[in-house]
């Protein structure tokens, strides 16, 4: 199966058993719109490859990899949206290598991963290359044992060439840490040459999330990070903190040290696991770490961090004059509300960036509710101004959250489909995981997107439509199926059925549902009607192209796929085939029945589009002069040229 198609047959909707669906809810979720958007990347760089434009793949990969890492997913749980994150980036970082193997340099903006990987690519040096130095070259003192061999001396001259560009800018990041992290490490008794190692882990990125799924500035997975106090949850992600982090790293170095009695061995474990690294030693015989035959990554490591550090404590004698970023420095000031990031930025005078750089472990641009006295870092010298405001800001639950007091009979479920939201952003909002139990009485935080309307006690006015086939609605974001129903006096049931929906049936953003007669409506829209006119829901034949879903063929008829399968007499694990005729109701959307122009509805990619009227994302791209897809605006007209 594509993909594509794996995406969107398992989109909200198409949940596991473990989630039980009460009512159909819009979906519209910001997970899953982001998933788009970095397939959408995918597909651009697989596209580049195909055509040997190797530096152009690797710019839609790296954007596709941006995208992933600002997703806050819990990659070891069994959601849908864990799966197909997990899907997606294996995909991704599969193709990546792949332009890795033919591309010339790296971009200063390359990843981290991509840093290692492509050393790990290229072949071992020989004696006749050489290390290009600038002027006499002068003892350095070091803390940590350091070898000059020839693997070290590969990782050197690839910083010198491959690496150059992307190398320089993380020395140029690493001023802004350097001194903070030193004095962190001395606190622990280990060498503080160890500072250089989020050289080559991050690039001194705090955002920086590698294909092991590890984030921050040390690169913790998950599991470690707990282990060494690192927590996450909805709100913030302690493995991106810069201070929080440290103290982490430095106690887990200093605990692989005492494990190994050998730093060589200890970097080894912290790259590939203290565990491999110990079953290595046991089998092989052996604890000298030149000698072991551990995996090609870990066996690079080491030299790549020893390279790393020879340049960085004497950059110009090998070529890299930096200029680097100021040392960081803040004030703290113990927040006992939660309050907006942009709300901060106004009291201490400056821009919202700002306060985001110095507060890297923040999710949502807001402090998190519930937290006693909360350690926010602003601007050195703005705590009394911040403080001279503080007491007349608004509460920032009141723009991006709200408390949903739990009723008798009410789920997760239930819950998420009232507000719009996801199952899963509520569990991480509440510390929830699949096994937890909710009671009535009790309170839930549910997350609400800044300036959304889906807050308690909401009913948004809903617009019926009249037509030939009689009255309509078309679904809107945070919309469910009861409310949907309430709105226009009638039951869940009523519109399932005249929908021809299942009871575990979803509803789709820009979805029209056929509403129950209303007498009223009905005698003004047929008032000077012919009585012959077709009913827009006549049943058709469709057959199926190459690339179709049953999801991309309802959506282009207006129907839902739970229809388009009982037409068809499918069953939900049901595949379609290219040539198979469909039954269908109606016929496309006005805009796509147009075989020369597009009009971009919300929701809607280039992925999807290029699908619809079988074309390429390319060639869509190209005929529009589109060079950034996720800038796709709703309302453009876009010009479909076949490739």
């Amino acid at each position: 199966m594509k993909l594509a198609d794996t995406i969107l047959e398992n989109a909200p909707g198409a949940f596991d058993e473990g989630f039980v669906v009460d009512s159909a809810v819009a979906v519209d979720d910001d997970i899953w719109r982001q998933l788009r958007q970095a397939e959408e990347y995918f597909a651009q760089g697989v596209a580049a490859n195909q055509e040997a434009a190797w530096a152009e793949a690797q710019l839609h990969l790296e954007r596709a990899l941006k995208v992933m890492a600002d997703l806050d997913i819990d990659t070891t749980d069994i959601s849908p949206e864990a799966r197909k994150y997990n899907t997606l980036l294996n995909e991704i970082i599969a193709d990546y290598r792949l332009t890795l193997l033919s591309l010339g340099t790296l971009p200063e903006d390359a990843s981290p991963s991509v840093f290692l990987e492509k050393l790990s690519s290229l072949p071992e040096v020989g004696e006749e290359a050489a290390v290009q130095l600038e002027g006499e070259q002068k003892p350095i003192d070091y803390n940590i044992p350091i070898v000059f061999n020839d693997k070290v001396k590969k990782a050197i001259i690839y910083f010198q060439t491959i690496a150059r560009d992307a190398f320089e800018r993380y020395l140029q990041r690493s001023g802004k840490f350097i001194p903070l992290m030193t004095e962190i490490l001395r606190q622990y008794d280990v060498p503080t040459d160890l500072v250089y190692l989020p050289l080559i882990e991050s690039g001194f990125n705090c955002k920086a999330y590698s294909w092991a799924r590890a984030s921050g500035p040390w690169q913790f997975i998950a599991s470690t990070g707990k282990l060494y106090g690192l927590n996450r949850n909805w709100w913030y992600d302690e493995r991106r903190d810069f201070v929080k982090s440290t103290h982490a790293a430095a106690r887990f170095l200093k605990r692989l040290y005492d494990d190994f009695q050998s730093w060589e061995l200890a970097l080894a474990a912290y790259n590939g696991g203290p565990g491999r690294v110990s079953r290595s030693i046991a089998s092989q015989r052996t604890n000298d770490f030149w000698e072991l035959d551990l995996r090609k990554q870990t066996e690079e490591y080491v030299p790549f961090y020893m390279a790393a550090t020879i340049i960085a404590k004497n950059p110009e004698l090998y070529g890299f004059h930096v200029s680097y970023d100021d040392p960081i420095s803040f004030d703290v000031v113990p927040v006992g509300k939660s309050v907006n990031l942009k709300t901060v930025a106004k009291l201490t005078g400056t821009s919202v960036d700002v306060i985001r750089d110095l507060n890297p472990e923040l999710l949502r641009d807001v402090t998190p509710p519930k937290v006693r006295d909360y350690q926010l870092r602003i601007p050195s010298g703005t705590s009394n101004q911040f403080w001279a405001g503080f007491d007349n800001v608004k509460p920032a639950s009141e723009s991006n959250w709200v408390q949903h007091m739990i009723r008798k009979g009410e789920t997760i479920s239930s819950i998420a489909s009232k507000y719009g939201v996801s199952q899963y952003a509520i569990m991480e909002a509440n510390n929830l995981d699949k096994r937890s139990r909710i009671y009535p009485g009790h309170n839930l935080i549910i997350p609400v997107p800044v300036n959304s309307e889906a807050v308690a006690g909401y009913e948004p006015e809903r617009e019926r439509h009249s037509g030939g086939g009689g009255s309509t609605y078309i679904v809107q974001s945070g919309d469910n199926l009861s409310e949907i129903a309430r709105s226009f006096k009638t039951s869940a049931e009523t519109l399932r059925k005249i929908n021809y929906l299942g009871n575990s049936s979803r509803i789709y953003v820009g979805q029209t549902l056929k509403l129950p007669v209303d007498k009223k409506s009905l005698a003004a829209a047929t008032k000077d009607r012919p009585a012959s006119t077709a009913s827009s829901k006549q049943t058709q034949s469709y057959v199926v192209k190459e690339g179709d879903t049953v999801w991309d063929i309802a959506r282009r008829f207006g129907v839902s796929t739970a229809t388009l399968r009982s037409l068809n007499g499918l069953t939900n694990s049901a595949r379609i085939r290219v040539g198979q005729t469909l039954k269908v109701m109606g016929s496309p959307t006005a805009s796509i029945q147009n075989p020369l122009t597009y009009v971009v509805k919300r929701g809607d990619t280039l992925h999807d589009i290029a699908k619809a009227f079988g074309t390429t994302v390319r060639a869509l791209m190209r005929t529009n002069n589109i060079s950034d897809a996720s800038s796709l605006a709703i309302g453009t007209r876009l010009k479909i040229e076949k490739e």
